[in-house]
């Protein structure tokens, strides 16, 4: 009987073998599925074989079945305690289901075994992803969301089935506005693990940082509803409802013109949590627009600047802010930003492009010289008032007066050639009208037609003064001037008090005269054509010539 027995076992053990080599030749051609089955067989024909135990756990490792690995391998331990290989595979097990504290003693044993170079790295990697799990959790209570999130994904590439780490990296993606991940990463879990309690939850931060907060707090408050110990949902929830109730009274203050009030609404809103870009982006908008109602454009740009650091397709934040660094002058950073607005709002075009031609408009009446600034004299000066500061002017910026070094000299003959221009335009009724609808002299194809500016700034100080415009300034004498209509010519002798009355000698008689006048505006014979503007004869002079 008891040979009977032994022959039966022996046979048992061979057709195990014959099992166990079946599995052994499937697991090498990767066909893990069959190889486990043979080793099944095995394993009912010997119970007590660890091997068949720890090769049956190596497929389901590598199937990624890792609870029923660890099963497995838990049996052949028991049946021997010290074996390398299958302490290794209940360590990865542990591993890849995310329990990392309870692999690290396990290698921790691995390497004292076993000191091979394997050994050692997988022991330092445990160590390595359990440090930067804590450091993980540390920051997500500290609400350090981009920086938990590069550490959990450091983990995450090393265990991608462990569940407890995808939950959360699921989390950190949705708290840092990476919604598209966050989506696929929460129907990797869902496919992979099925229905969780978790699950309302990472919905509910989807639509919360995707910049629906009504959706959001519909699913939150399902989560809440299914299982009122979830607090994970109850604090989301409870963070959504206080939003959305900061951001309405904001906007009810805001449409009722309380513009402070609306303010201190929509900083409680943005308290509530710094992490929720989409919501924030909008509030900073929302807020900016207050103290632009206030007319306070710099703390609006302030606002509006924030906003579209949190979200680059904000156009509402783009127009905003396009309009107060109107307000402030900045035109070119407004024309940028309506430029913006129209790339991602068709509907705006019309409206950007209006404001756009009023910028240019603006720049170019900006862009043109302001000639009342350059005669110093305001935008009502009398005829007289022009006449008197160019008279100052002229001579104080004269070439010849302004000889003592080069720099000098370039400064004055560009002041000399400024205010004979200035001159030009103001002392001329029409163009002093032209300019004064805004026209640029410098734009010949401006809305009137532009007028000429190119003009010798000598030629006008000879006109105004009655002299050739050059030589020396003593007490300011000019030479005779003759020919024309004046037989013998005359001459002209003043001192350096211009605007007074001189005396025009001819022969033995003289007759006073006056300066700041224009011979061709009098009317007398002999004179066709020509004027000396800055001259003008008495009513005196003019009887005598009749």
């Amino acid at each position: 009987m008891e040979v009977e027995r032994n022959q039966e076992n022996d046979k048992q053990k061979q057709q195990a073998e014959e099992h166990k080599n079946k599995g052994n030749d499937y697991f090498k051609r990767g066909q893990y599925s069959n190889a486990a089955e043979e080793y099944e067989k095995a394993i009912e024909l010997c119970q007590n074989e660890p091997n068949y135990y720890g090769n049956r756990a190596a497929c389901f490792l590598q199937m990624k079945k890792y609870s029923k690995c660890l099963k497995d391998c838990e049996k052949a331990l028991s049946l021997d305690p010290k074996n390398v290989k299958f302490l290794r595979r209940k360590a990865l097990s542990l591993q890849y289901l995310g329990l990392l504290t309870e692999a690290k003693p396990i290698f921790e044993q691995i390497v004292s075994l076993d000191k091979s170079e394997q050994s050692v790295k997988e022991n330092q990697q445990i160590k390595e992803m359990i440090k930067n799990l804590q450091e993980a959790r540390q920051k997500l209570d500290a609400k350090l969301y981009k920086e938990a999130l590069i550490l959990i994904e450091k983990i995450a590439r090393e265990v991608p089935d462990a569940v407890d780490i995808q939950i959360l990296n699921c989390e950190c993606l949705a708290r840092t506005a990476n919604i598209n991940q966050a989506q696929e990463q929460l129907r990797l879990i869902q496919d992979k693990h099925g229905p969780r309690a978790e699950t309302y939850y990472l919905k509910g931060l989807i639509e919360l940082y995707g910049g629906s907060p009504d959706k959001a707090k519909s699913i939150l408050q399902e989560g809440v509803r299914q299982d009122q110990n979830n607090k994970k949902c109850l604090a989301a929830f409870q963070m959504a409802k206080d939003q959305d109730n900061y951001k309405s009274k904001g906007n009810d203050f805001l449409n009722s013109n309380k513009f402070n009030d609306a303010i201190e609404y929509y900083t409680k809103a943005l308290e509530v949590d710094l992490n929720n870009f989409k919501f924030n982006s909008l509030i900073y908008a929302n807020r900016g627009l207050a103290h632009q109602k206030l007319k306070d454009h710099r703390k609006a740009v302030n606002d509006f600047d924030k906003s579209i650091e949190l979200n680059d397709r904000y156009f509402k934040a783009y127009l905003r802010r396009g309009d107060s660094r109107y307000e402030l002058g900045d035109l070119d950073g407004a024309q940028s930003d309506f430029q913006k607005v129209m790339e991602l709002d068709q509907g705006s075009i019309q409206q950007m492009r209006q404001k756009i031609n009023d910028i240019t408009r603006k720049q170019k009446q900006l862009s043109k010289k302001d000639y009342y600034k350059i005669l110093e004299v305001d935008k009502n000066a009398t005829e007289a008032d022009i006449k008197k500061a160019y008279r100052k002017l002229a001579l104080q910026w004269h070439p010849d007066k302004n000889k003592e070094n080069e720099e000098q000299k370039k400064l004055a003959d560009q002041k000399f050639r400024e205010i004979a221009e200035a001159y030009s335009v103001l002392s001329d009724k029409k163009k002093r009208q032209q300019f004064d609808m805004g026209v640029d002299p410098n734009d010949p194809m401006g809305g009137a037609g532009g007028f000429e500016t190119n003009i010798d700034p000598t030629q006008i100080f000879k006109m105004f003064f009655g002299g050739e415009g050059g030589g020396d300034f003593g007490d300011f004498g000019f030479p005779n001037m003759g020919g024309g209509q004046f037989p013998g010519g005359f001459q002209t002798m003043f001192t350096s008090n211009l605007g007074g009355m001189g005396q025009n000698m001819r022969g033995g008689s003289s007759f006073p005269f006056q300066f700041g006048g224009d011979f061709s505006q009098q009317g007398g014979a002999g004179f066709p054509g020509f004027s000396f503007p800055g001259m003008q004869f008495t009513q005196q002079q003019q009887q005598r010539r009749r």
